[in-house]
């Protein structure tokens, strides 16, 4: 039988409130920006509170069927944002993800990561030219690869006339 380590069971964030608007969680300094309907717990916080939030710029805190449930959100111009996480749609994640009036609070860290510029490296390698399948093909039996032009005519010697709306037919 497996021993459970109890520090690991029962691990909790460390919250801290300096002043009204200032907190730290795990050491790390957040302003309240916002608290809808006093929104923001401190017990609740430490209970539910995972370290993948920390990654970060803002941290929204909701509530539903008195349970809190974080999202994560980054500011709009940081290249690892989605579209679902620029801080931007925050109300969009309020209006079609959260409970209607919830309570809710937004934390927004005081030493947010410094912006990384991504540069797209060309990791592909260059592909080999190959023969087209359909001329190669074509060689063996002698005939003459199709054309687009030929595709044309095709469509344009249609047994079949296009009418306008209203048009009697003959």
């Amino acid at each position: 039988m497996q021993e459970i380590d109890d520090n690991s069971a029962s691990k909790q964030a460390k919250v801290t409130v300096l002043t009204d608007d200032i907190i730290t969680i795990n050491g790390k300094k957040y302003h309240l920006v916002e608290n809808h309907e006093n929104g923001f717990d401190e017990e609740k916080i430490e209970e539910r509170f995972n370290t993948v939030l920390e990654k970060y710029d803002y941290i929204v805190g909701d509530w539903g069927y008195d349970q809190l449930r974080f999202k994560g959100f980054y500011e709009d111009d940081r290249p690892e944002s989605g579209m679902d996480n620029k801080i931007s749609h925050l109300e969009d994640y309020l209006i079609e993800y959260c409970n209607f009036g919830c309570a809710y609070f937004v934390l927004e860290k005081e030493n947010k990561s410094s912006i990384k510029k991504h540069h797209k490296r060309n990791t592909r390698r260059p592909r080999k030219k190959r023969p087209n399948s359909s001329a190669v093909h074509n060689k063996h039996n002698n005939k003459k690869p199709h054309s687009n032009t030929n595709n044309r005519r095709r469509a344009s010697t249609s047994k079949f006339k296009i009418r306008k709306i209203g048009e009697k037919s003959k």
